[in-house]
């Protein structure tokens, strides 16, 4: 039977404070041992294994990508917007497929950004609030999984070579 990824990165973490750390006294080879823990909890959730935050990251930018295109369908306005990536991602593609289609989205939202703050002056002052409002919520979103999907640091470990109790 196969384990996941994110096991056996745990299992690696559990032998470094279990069986490592145990037998170190010394202060800055403990703190490098935490630095290793550290990077391993980063690789657990950024791993080719886990494209899952990829995929939200995809669908808070598709939200706001399609809010603005719904928004300025049929206005005179439309007829400047810069061309966007279409379609919801599918969930089976290599991660690097996704990454390129996070960063397109990424490449899409600054590209709207520059449009409204050129055609700011010509579209109703509600609609250029929904549009900066889809995007900006987009772009919160993006900043929310990137912190929920990222380990908590270990710099005080690392510092002092001990295990923080909290």
């Amino acid at each position: 039977m196969n384990n996941s990824f994110s096991r056996l990165i745990d299992g690696m973490n559990a032998t470094l404070r279990s069986e490592v750390l145990t037998r170190l006294d010394d202060e800055f080879a403990r703190g490098q041992v935490f630095g290793v823990i550290n990077l391993l909890n980063t690789f657990k959730v950024r791993a080719d294994w886990s494209a899952g935050f990829l995929l939200q990251q995809i669908d808070a930018q598709r939200t706001a990508l399609d809010g603005v295109a719904a928004l300025l369908k049929g206005r005179a306005e439309a007829a400047t917007l810069p061309p966007l990536p279409a379609g919801a991602a599918p969930q089976a593609v290599p991660v690097a497929e996704l990454l390129a289609m996070r960063d397109d989205g990424n490449r899409s939202i600054g590209d709207l950004l520059g449009w409204l703050d050129a055609q700011r002056e010509r579209l109703a002052p509600q609609i250029a609030e929904q549009v900066e409002g889809l995007l900006r919520t987009a772009m919160r979103a993006e900043v929310a999984i990137e912190l929920k999907n990222s380990p908590r640091p270990l710099f005080a470990e690392m510092s002092s070579g001990q295990e923080d109790p909290a």
